[in-house]
């Protein structure tokens, strides 16, 4: 039986270590107990929040007035070229599992800081991958089911695109399981590229510090009148035009906004989509960097920058 606390401090929760308090607060490690803490919730008459690693979040100073739910832990399993992962269980550990399996395709995955749940909720990527490219199924919850009914999707379903997935429009659904589909490779092969990565983050990244990951997500080159136009206007551009898309860190930082500071909040000098909580830093100082950041570029680039985190509680 799920065990439900009230009044819990969120922030030690959280990778910012930011935010108030939740009215209710469960930890669940299965569908069972996540099935119960809904029903809390709903027997209560309030909202919940299903809670990960904590990471790519923004929890009010005031906190949360409903129940979250907390999903920790859980297990991994191979089978052939597949893997699958309870939510709870961290990227990290999803990727080393595939390593150890001599599974390859999400390598990247090891530079992902979430858990498997949130990270496909928001399709995390990095270094090239995102999690719809190696998505087979999905298990889900249906909260709107007063019965535990656990809801397969496939990856078509899922509707994966930049930062996104069916999932973010539908709160009630929890998502409860992943499995990848791989490739076997080459063990030796598979080692290297998970060192390349993690070295990679290190040089690039504030890795180890209170930050919540990328704030914003890169910006589209048909922003602001295309690439064509942009290229003409601000020749910096061209350092960066076989990108995809225009990467919000470039943007910040060409604003002139690296060091930034809004409190105990300041804007990474080693990346600039980073920002840290030097100590004792508020939701409202990290909401001002952001404003500050939006408005800097927008003034420069006439870009408009959209946060890629999620607000809880506000």
């Amino acid at each position: 039986m799920v065990h439900i606390r009230e009044n819990v401090l969120l922030a030690p929760f959280t990778v910012y270590s930011i935010g108030g308090q939740a009215r209710y607060f469960a930890e669940a490690r299965t569908g069972e107990e996540i099935h119960e803490a809904v029903a809390f919730g709903r027997d209560k008459g309030v909202p919940f929040f299903i809670l990960g690693a904590g990471s790519n979040i923004l929890v009010s100073d005031t906190g949360f007035p409903g129940i979250v739910i907390h999903v920790v832990g859980g297990e991994i399993g191979v089978r052939g070229e597949t893997i699958r992962a309870d939510a709870g269980v961290k990227m990290a550990a999803l990727a080393a599992a595939a390593s150890r399996a001599s599974l390859t395709g999400f390598e990247w995955g090891i530079g992902i800081p979430g858990s498997v749940g949130g990270s496909v909720r928001g399709n995390a990527g990095c270094f090239g991958g995102e999690v719809g490219d190696v998505v087979s199924r999905v298990g889900v919850l249906d909260t709107n089911d007063r019965e535990l009914l656990v809801r397969e999707f496939s990856s078509g379903d899922c509707e994966f695109g930049y930062r996104h997935s069916i999932f973010k429009l539908h709160p009630e659904w929890i998502i409860l399981s992943v499995t990848l589909s791989l490739e076997k490779g080459n063990s030796d092969g598979i080692r290297e590229r998970i060192q390349r990565i993690t070295r990679e983050r290190t040089q690039k990244q504030d890795i180890g510090t209170k930050s919540c990951g990328c704030i914003f997500k890169n910006a589209a080159w048909d922003a602001a009148g295309g690439k064509e136009f942009l290229l003409r206007r601000f020749p910096e551009f061209f350092e960066i035009a076989d990108r995809p898309n225009i990467p919000a860190a470039f943007l910040v930082d060409r604003a002139g906004l690296k060091g930034e500071r809004a409190g105990n909040a300041v804007i990474s000098q080693k990346h600039a989509n980073f920002f840290v909580n030097d100590g004792g830093a508020s939701a409202e100082d990290v909401r001002e960097l952001i404003r500050r950041a939006q408005e800097g570029v927008g003034q420069k680039y006439g870009i408009e920058l959209e946060p890629e985190i999620q607000y809880v509680g506000f």
